[in-house]
């Protein structure tokens, strides 16, 4: 169960990097991934389908947007 957290304002991410966790799911999974995540908040450690948030930047609880650079690695 993730952490609660307090409302309020957050920074826009400019960089979130994803580690798959699962890595027999199919490729185009990444595309379901990157439109959950747009408009929505993650920090790292959090887990999204099949994906993992490795890092973000700026660190802690961010906001992705659409001019948010969304990366995968395996």
């Amino acid at each position: 169960m993730p952490p609660i957290l307090p409302r309020g304002p957050v920074d826009q991410a400019g960089r979130v990097v994803l580690r798959k966790v699962n890595h027999r799911a199919p490729g185009f999974i990444s595309n379901m991934v990157r439109s959950r995540l747009v408009g929505h908040q993650v920090e790292t450690g959090q887990k999204i389908l099949v994906f993992q948030v490795a890092f973000t930047e700026p660190q802690g609880l961010v906001e992705v947007t659409a001019a948010t650079v969304i990366e995968f690695i395996d």
